[in-house]
């Protein structure tokens, strides 16, 4: 399997730094086999360069900086005129990565939320019969810090919402993506400073890692495994979902994303992950060859 990674910005054969604990894992595992690409350059327009040039062609898990859909589209196609399939097709990438194209799936799994593509107008009315608070964010993320308020309380004025829905845009700049997601905002559980939240990696339907996502200590209560198996099948080759716990204890799904634009969390073991897909890639190929003989 080829792992596609960033390379650093002024160097193509030099790993991008934030990816270094992942690439000298990958390294050590002789499974795998690495290639830099300039990803900077790429997402401003640059045609795709790539270090070693000489690499095999096949199958290629990418793990690196987000991609927005259409620049995802573009890397996919232009790595499948070379030989070289991405694990996810851009379908596959935007089934998980775009949370209108899920939220149907999680269903009562997640927070309430409305959806709108960008330029629709905003029904600030349905908005204030839906939520009594509810927070701003694209189909892919939210914005933090700057200012910008955590949540909203209803009612609202479109008067009002305007200017913070500009602002939003502002400030998520080039990578705004899709349109505005406006989400119920709920209390979640605290241990001190801390919430308590998971992150899950699937890899072909199967578990791949969960891992402590927020810093929280191990004392916190862990989440169900059986209620991090529901979501074993959604329509995607290799994603994550992010779990949390709310203040009343309960258990809720609150983003989900690509597998290879979602961070390894905070402490996890990059070795032992990569051991981990190294096996579970296994598994998959002897299960396709075993299907493919009946």
């Amino acid at each position: 399997m080829l792992i596609l990674l960033p390379s650093e910005y002024y160097c193509i054969e030099k790993i991008e730094p934030d990816y270094v604990t992942e690439y000298e894992a990958i390294c050590n595992i002789p499974e795998f086999k690495t290639i830099l690409y300039n990803y900077d350059g790429f997402v401003a327009g640059d045609k795709l360069k790539t270090h070693p040039s000489d690499y095999y062609t096949g199958d290629c898990i990418y793990r690196g900086w987000m991609l927005t859909p259409e620049q995802y589209s573009l890397l996919y196609n232009t790595l499948s005129d070379r030989g070289i399939t991405l694990i996810n097709s851009p379908y596959e990438y935007n089934a998980c990565h775009l949370f209108p194209s899920v939220r149907d799936t999680l269903g009562n799994h997640t927070p309430t939320s409305l959806c709108f593509e960008h330029g629709e107008d905003i029904d600030w009315d349905l908005v204030n019969s839906t939520f009594s608070r509810f927070f701003i964010k694209d189909y892919v993320k939210s914005v933090k810090g700057h200012g910008f308020p955590d949540f909203f309380e209803t009612p609202v004025t479109s008067e009002i919402m305007s200017a913070h829905i500009s602002s939003f845009i502002e400030l998520r700049g080039n990578l705004y993506t899709g349109g505005i997601v406006l989400k119920e905002y709920v209390d979640l559980m605290r241990y001190g400073s801390f919430t308590n939240e998971y992150r899950a990696f699937y890899l072909f339907r199967e578990l791949l890692s969960l891992c402590r996502n927020s810093n929280q200590p191990d004392s916190c209560a862990a989440v169900p495994l059986d209620f991090v198996k529901r979501f074993a099948d959604l329509p995607s080759n290799y994603y994550t979902v992010d779990f949390a716990e709310l203040a009343d204890g309960r258990w809720i799904v609150i983003e989900t994303g690509d597998g290879q634009v979602s961070g390894l969390s905070p402490n996890q073991f990059a070795f032992k992950y990569y051991d981990d897909m190294k096996t579970v890639l296994r598994h998959s190929k002897i299960a396709n060859q075993d299907a493919n003989c009946k």
